[in-house]
């Protein structure tokens, strides 16, 4: 999905995120990284495995909050999942579970 087509505004955030989920080659894994950016709808972050389009993950994002740690739960289907280099690919999820919630205004321009 292009930038255009986009209904939530992206933010830039590094947030630790675990990822659960089966490899374009059908190996479970699960992974510990962090997010590159995050909207309600959707998130992409950085893997060392390689993910089919399609597939469904099962994301924990993690925030720490002064003095606590917050996590928000969700499954998302990967729409594109990018080759940068060697063992790093570029995932882009689109949540189909809850949605992330955000406690600032969003542009959905």
């Amino acid at each position: 999905m292009g930038e255009q087509q986009r209904r939530q505004h992206r933010i830039g955030v590094a947030l630790e995120v675990s990822i659960r989920g089966t490899t374009r080659h059908g190996l479970p894994f699960e992974e510990m990284t962090h997010s590159n950016d995050v909207s309600r709808g959707g998130c992409s972050f950085y893997t060392t495995h390689e993910i089919a389009a399609g597939a469904e993950l099962e994301i924990e994002i993690i925030r720490h909050l002064t003095g606590s740690q917050s996590s928000f739960v969700t499954r998302g289907v990967v729409l594109r999942a990018n080759q940068e280099a060697p063992e790093r690919f570029l995932v882009a999820v689109r949540f189909i579970g809850p949605q992330f919630p955000t406690y600032s205004s969003e542009s959905t321009a």
